[in-house]
């Protein structure tokens, strides 16, 4: 990516929602790799609450302000005294390690915030600016070639164990791909992605007890997010694998959302694309059925909508009606959240069904 002459003087607040159930975290793929590094869980939620409420496609909006009481939702405290907070802010200034699969073998070290100004309000409510750095821009900016992972900052904001989290990226990504619902992956790959590789976690038992378990009932309660797992033997009986398997989407967060002049979400759960026993579905049909009835006030005319069919149909090489439907789900969301009037979305819609193609 070409690098700016010149990066703004003068700080360029997003006008992102600040609700986090409609915001979404557009992660690079290099940066899922922070997962291997000593991040904590509290400068994860930072990290990712920032990327909810930048512009991935406009970098002259590298800078974001956290209004009063922001953080500390996001963090899941009453209050962030001044040491703490100072502590989890300082863990974003230091020199982490990135995988980058777009160039030579290798890593690249870099920092990811150069500047953070807090300000406290008489109630001890936080105001809080952060602006990442040039190096780390090629990483936050313009990420579709680089290939990124969209989800929900709602499903992250409750969580409460690093391993949970990481766990649930790792299981996200893999949902979101275009490979099998079911897989296995061998056991001491997943616990060098978890860094669960000290003598702790040697025997099975111990490390099923104190993190699978854990992290099963924690995303299964708090993401939308459900799965199932079970170990898998290999020679002398001794457990060398474990099989994950995606077994639910559940949507009400998004389902719930019934905004005026907009698609409802309502609409697209109900209809026969998502409907687990339909066995013969004509997906362009029901794409342009879904796409007509669910646009308010006659929003997208028959020939949007075909385009939008055309569109959709390539972006998901799939027949499978229940990715259709989520795919479907999450790019009207993200419409709803960030087209910016009534007149650009069915062109933001496009777009983003475009870079998805590409």
């Amino acid at each position: 990516m070409p690098r700016r002459k010149k990066l703004p003087s003068i700080p360029d607040y997003t006008g992102i929602p600040k609700d986090e159930s409609k915001l979404i975290v557009q992660k690079s793929n290099p940066l899922k790799s922070l997962s291997e590094t000593g991040m904590s869980l509290a400068e994860f939620k930072i990290l990712d609450a920032y990327l909810s409420k930048i512009d991935s496609h406009d970098e002259e909006k590298r800078f974001v302000r956290f209004e009063k009481g922001e953080l500390e939702k996001i963090l899941g405290v009453s209050r962030i005294l001044k040491d703490d907070l100072d502590a989890r802010l300082e863990g974003l200034f230091r020199v982490v390690t990135i995988r980058d699969h777009h160039k030579d073998k290798g890593f690249t070290k870099i920092a990811l915030f150069e500047k953070a100004e807090a300000k406290q309000d008489d109630d001890g409510l936080w105001q809080v600016d952060l602006a990442c750095t040039p190096s780390a821009m090629e990483y936050i900016f313009n990420i579709d070639v680089m290939g990124y992972l969209p989800y929900m900052l709602k499903n992250i904001i409750e969580l409460t164990s690093r391993y949970s989290y990481v766990l649930y990226l790792y299981l996200e990504s893999r949902r979101k791909s275009k490979f099998s619902k079911s897989w296995t992956i061998p056991l001491d790959d997943l616990k060098a992605n978890l860094r669960c590789t000290a003598d702790t976690y040697k025997e099975y038992k111990r490390f099923n007890d104190m993190i699978l378990k854990k992290c099963h009932k924690e995303i299964n309660e708090k993401t939308n997010l459900r799965y199932s797992y079970e170990p898998i033997r290999g020679k002398g009986r001794k457990i060398t694998a474990i099989r994950f398997t995606i077994e639910t989407i559940a949507d009400k967060m998004l389902t719930d959302q019934n905004l005026p002049d907009q698609i409802t979400l309502e609409d697209i759960s109900n209809t026969q694309l998502c409907k687990e026993d339909s066995n013969d579905v004509d997906y362009g049909g029901e794409l342009a059925n879904l796409l007509g009835d669910a646009a308010l006030n006659n929003e997208f005319s028959p020939e949007k909508v075909r385009v939008i069919q055309d569109l959709v149909l390539k972006a998901v090489p799939s027949t499978n009606h229940l990715d259709l439907c989520n795919y479907l789900i999450e790019q009207v969301h993200k419409m709803n959240a960030y087209a910016p009037a009534k007149e650009k979305r069915f062109a933001y819609l496009c777009q983003m069904l475009q870079n998805d193609i590409k």
